[in-house]
């Protein structure tokens, strides 16, 4: 198997363009493939297509906005037309300690919010423990990237 497809590839779910180019260059650097898509909708749609190892959103997305999001990720929403969509360890960022309360996001499945300002090379190890840690649960699970190429 080709190492290429054993890096986290990372869904960065996010509206902001300075966000998503500071994410998605850096997180690369740091050994991550990314992936970023605007809109809430979006995010739902894709994660029927496809499976990442990780996902990063945007407290302050707009639409549904990010607590909607993850219920409905999570399957914890009522409006939620399927089970959980995705298990992955999902991160929130917000710009500050008032954008989102971390209680509420947790119980909406979030894995943990980070408060901007965002020391990259700090994230990406928060990231990497998260990603680790969830595959320890689950050995068996191939890399996204591996399984988006279907079975062997």
């Amino acid at each position: 198997m080709s190492p290429a497809l054993q890096r986290p590839h990372v869904l960065i779910v996010s509206d902001d363009p300075e966000l998503t180019g500071f994410l998605g260059e850096g997180l690369i650097y740091a050994g991550f493939w990314t992936s970023t898509i605007a809109s809430a909708v979006q995010a739902l749609e894709v994660f029927r297509l496809r499976s990442f190892d990780a996902m990063v959103l945007d407290a302050a997305l707009g639409g549904m906005g990010a607590i909607e999001l993850l219920r409905r990720l999570r399957g914890r929403s009522d409006r939620a037309t399927t089970a959980e969509r995705a298990d992955i360890p999902i991160l929130v960022i917000a710009a500050s300690s008032d954008e989102l309360d971390p209680v509420r996001a947790e119980q909406a499945g979030a894995n943990g919010v980070i408060v901007a300002p965002i020391e990259l090379e700090q994230f990406a190890v928060d990231l990497g423990r998260a990603v680790s840690a969830w595959r320890a649960l689950h050995p068996n699970r191939k890399w996204a990237d591996e399984a988006a190429l279907g079975p062997a």
